[in-house]
């Protein structure tokens, strides 16, 4: 079956959006949310019948239907103010109110997706990332996001992620594109967030580790460095470890050896239920601890990123994990060229986790940067631009 709108051609049986001969990136929860408004053509859809249809049911945010919503609306080319296509009724839902020709049954080959060449600079930092997926041994959808081209550097998650997000946030696509110039970036998303929000989430560091080998397997590259943030930093340690003959170098930010360590056991309990009884309340918590300097406007946008990723269960299983990994043992055992970056007044991770990380990797080198944010995009770009030199040598 195939819809044709405006300049846009939307073919169900191959799960293609063509607009303006030109094939659009388009993650697949956002296509079947696309679906669902243009089969509704004229009829509006609530946010129940969305949560649904694309959700199954399970709780989730007014933001992350937003987010779909919107992303929805720029692979049609639609205007969020204009409301050509998507029309938004205020706390009802969404009409799709497009003059479409009769539905077809006639496929048509989309065009193909326009690449930049290697090498192109100006392509590569103004084109959004290509988006994919990997099935791991787990018989999960893991989605994944990579732009730019040279090296190769992983980041593994971190916390709660939604790589497909990438024009959402100036500031998060800021911090990738310095990153990521003369290098190739791919990050993936845990279990249970952003591209991979329906896999089941890890529960174990080990479970981190083989999900990272899966990845690593799909990409058919046997060298390549780790960008290391947050609690990814064990996950790499260990993967580090147990496959050094892989690993060209790593750049570790923001992270510790154990997350046991990160707060005491009923803090952590405090901070868990809160998330899991009030995401709202629970993201702006989160939002103080790890963006504090920030102003109100910046810990909102920050606090919506956490809520438009994962829902509150996911995000709070997600948390725990984090405070249960431990790769303390490993770290002296890592012998790649290692860099520790660590904000100085980090409060999510205090500093001293930094420090100890530079002292147990053998050779490993240290530097501090000022602040206090423990979102590596928050603040001057200098967790980039060091992350990126490092990586370059």
């Amino acid at each position: 079956m195939i819809y044709t709108f405006s300049n846009c051609i939307l073919d169900l049986d191959r799960r293609t959006l063509v607009r303006n001969e030109v094939a659009q990136h388009i993650e697949p929860q956002v296509f079947d949310l696309l679906v669902l408004l243009v089969q509704a053509e004229g009829r509006t859809v609530t946010k129940d019948e969305i949560v649904s249809q694309i959700w199954g049911g399970r709780a989730i945010s007014d933001d992350a239907i937003t987010s779909r919503i919107k992303s929805a609306r720029k692979a049609i080319g639609d205007d969020g103010r204009a409301q050509r296509f998507i029309r938004t009724l205020p706390k009802i839902g969404y009409r799709f109110d497009g003059q479409m020709d009769s539905p077809s049954g006639d496929p048509q080959q989309p065009a193909p997706i326009a690449a930049p060449a290697p090498g192109d600079a100006q392509a590569t930092e103004t084109s959004a990332p290509e988006i994919g997926y990997v099935t791991d041994r787990k018989g999960r959808s893991i989605g994944y996001a990579v732009h730019g081209d040279g090296p190769l550097v992983i980041i593994p998650p971190f916390w709660v992620t939604a790589s497909d997000l990438w024009h959402d946030y100036p500031e998060i696509q800021e911090f990738f594109l310095t990153l990521g110039k003369g290098l190739r970036i791919l990050r993936y998303d845990r279990p249970g967030s952003g591209l991979s929000r329906n896999a089941h989430p890890n529960v174990t560091l080990e479970d981190e580790v083989m999900l990272l080998e899966d990845m690593i397997a799909a990409l058919g590259t046997d060298r390549f460095s780790f960008l290391a943030i947050s609690a990814a930093g064990p996950v790499v340690i260990r993967y580090a470890v147990a496959h050094p003959a892989h690993v060209e170098r790593i750049c570790f930010y923001g992270t510790y050896g154990s997350g046991k360590d990160l707060a005491p056991p009923e803090s952590q309990a405090m901070l868990l239920a809160l998330i899991r009884q009030h995401w709202g309340v629970g993201s702006r918590a989160l939002a103080d601890i790890f963006v504090p300097s920030a102003d109100a406007e910046d810990r909102h946008r920050f606090a919506a990123q956490q809520r438009a990723a994962a829902d509150p269960e996911q995000a709070a299983s997600m948390l725990e994990l984090s405070w249960q990994i431990d790769a303390k043992l490993d770290a002296p055992k890592v012998d790649v060229p290692a860099l520790v970056l660590h904000r100085q007044e980090d409060r999510a991770v205090p500093v001293d986790h930094g420090q100890w990380l530079a002292r147990s990797i053998p050779g490993a080198r240290l530097q501090l940067l000022p602040g206090d944010a423990h979102a590596p995009w928050f603040g001057p770009m200098d967790v980039a631009v060091q992350a990126n030199s490092f990586l370059l040598e």
